[in-house]
């Protein structure tokens, strides 16, 4: 990564689409936009992520995800091997009791269920950083779904029972699925591969595992057993990939909505599978209030790399550098500032239609993660 060594910075992944880009999808599926076009239309919107972020100084880019229906469902648009169905297709008695408990949007929902044999058919993401290094000479990180969030939302008794009828049995086919596409980011030139993996960060209180166990046919004894499978699927993922830096960001949400309704609470809900985890940087957020304390980490040293969440994405309110140097600077004390990066605290864009902020402001928040870096560099030099 570039920088001058200490407080590289980075992205989660995804940034805001341009209206004329939603615009262009919208008319290519109305069938007034050829899909010619509309491939024209993504090309420009990824150069365009890449120079925003290249102006506002960010040492390692993304493509924006601009191509991707969401972090999630966009695997459905590559692999046949899934299908986008819509959460509210899925909907039990049960499960409906536990969307209305989180105030949960079901309608913009949709999840990449299992509708046959896993099998990698096309690359996932290896393609679109093939196409930002053409376009960037900053190292292009690349963000994918995680094994455990993709298993949890996508083994469904019904639908994929056929096939794998237990999400046991799906083990091995989607870890290979995902490590094949690791070998080809690695053959693409990525500098890092960020694992997303929300259903982790939702170990803090399980009532959306809850609902995805629910809305799927998931039977479990205890859901303290998501635990142990969490950590094996991403290290089965991750074994025996080597020569390419792999992460695991530990996602806490960023719709656009009340934040009454997210999990709170820190990550020593989590920190025996998080401290399982076979990879280089661990991604988090800290600058929502909802994730807590640094103390775990005092007592439970993570021994490699954190990207570490400064910019709140869902605040429209753009951070002051110093606000952010005050946040690096405390993180500093229990990581130590050689093996910190910084990031946002998550995507800006969890899905094509959600932004949850402007374009106009997530450059600025990036611009000031940017003036953050160089005010904690100056203080060091």
């Amino acid at each position: 990564m570039t920088g001058d060594g200490l407080f590289p910075t980075s992205v989660v992944g995804s940034l805001p689409r341009p209206e004329w880009l939603t615009d262009g999808i919208a008319a290519n599926e109305r069938g007034e936009l050829s899909d010619e076009r509309l491939r024209e239309y993504y090309d420009e919107a990824v150069i365009l992520a890449l120079k925003q972020q290249e102006t506002a100084g960010v040492d390692e880019v993304s493509d924006g995800e601009q191509r991707r229906f969401s972090f999630l469902g966009f695997v459905a648009e590559k692999i046949p091997s899934f299908r986008l169905v819509p959460a509210a297709r899925l909907m039990s008695k049960e499960a409906a009791g536990y969307a209305d408990d989180m105030n949960l949007h079901v309608g913009i929902i949709s999840n990449p269920v299992i509708v046959g044999p896993i099998r990698r058919t096309a690359p996932l993401v290896a393609d679109e950083v093939r196409y930002a290094k053409e376009h960037t000479d900053k190292p292009v990180m690349a963000p994918i779904i995680g094994p455990f969030t993709l298993l949890i939302n996508s083994w469904n008794k019904k639908m994929s029972g056929r096939y794998y009828p237990s999400p046991e049995d799906a083990f091995g086919d989607l870890t290979r699925l995902l490590r094949e596409e690791l070998l080809a980011l690695k053959e693409a030139g990525a500098s890092f591969v960020q694992l997303d993996e929300p259903a982790i960060g939702n170990f803090v209180d399980f009532r959306y595992t809850k609902w995805l166990l629910a809305l799927n046919g998931w039977k479990v004894g205890d859901v303290q057993e998501l635990h142990r499978i969490s950590a094996e699927l991403v290290n089965r993922t991750v074994k025996g990939v080597g020569g390419i830096k792999l992460g695991v960001h530990i996602c806490r949400g960023n719709w656009r909505s009340d934040e009454a309704h997210y999990s709170h609470g820190g990550y020593e809900n989590m920190i025996d599978e998080i401290l399982d985890l076979k990879v280089r940087r661990l991604v988090l957020e800290y600058a929502t209030k909802r994730a807590g304390s640094y103390d775990v980490f005092r007592d439970h040293p993570w021994p490699g790399e954190v990207g570490l969440g400064v910019i709140d994405v869902k605040d429209p309110r753009v951070e002051a550098p110093k606000e952010i140097v005050r946040r690096v600077e405390g993180a500093a004390e229990v990581f130590g500032e050689e093996r910190l990066v910084l990031n946002p605290d998550c995507g800006f864009s969890s899905g094509r239609p959600w932004p949850v902020v402007s374009r106009q402001t997530a450059f600025a928040k990036l611009k000031a993660q940017t003036k953050a870096a160089l005010l904690l560099r100056a203080g060091r030099s």
